[in-house]
């Protein structure tokens, strides 16, 4: 669909027009970048630290990570802060004598 053609789509049984535009978005030439928040399959892929670990470090304080869930709900949804999780494995590293390359 060429930019700034309008197409329709179907909300709420309401037809409505929406049209397109083209956006740049600056190159911060930072492939390596990881989200701030991820569920535990995404810590799981990203540094390979299984579901039960995770939940043991998050217990010892050692990791970061929040419910989020609405009030009233028993069940939610927990997100782990990688970047803390990064912060962990390199704090490892150098305990160990190995030092992160940077």
């Amino acid at each position: 669909m060429k930019a700034g053609t309008p197409y329709k789509y179907k909300f709420l049984n309401d037809m409505k027009t929406m049209t397109t535009e083209t956006i740049t978005v600056a190159n911060t030439n930072n492939t390596n970048a990881l989200p701030e928040f991820g569920r535990w399959r995404d810590v799981e892929r990203l540094f390979g630290i299984k579901r039960g670990t995770l939940y043991n470090l998050v217990a010892e304080g050692k990791i970061k990570s929040v419910s989020m869930r609405r009030k009233g709900n028993i069940h939610g949804c927990r997100l782990f802060h990688l970047a803390s999780v990064s912060q962990y494995l390199n704090g490892l590293m150098s305990e160990q004598g190995n030092h992160p390359a940077s």
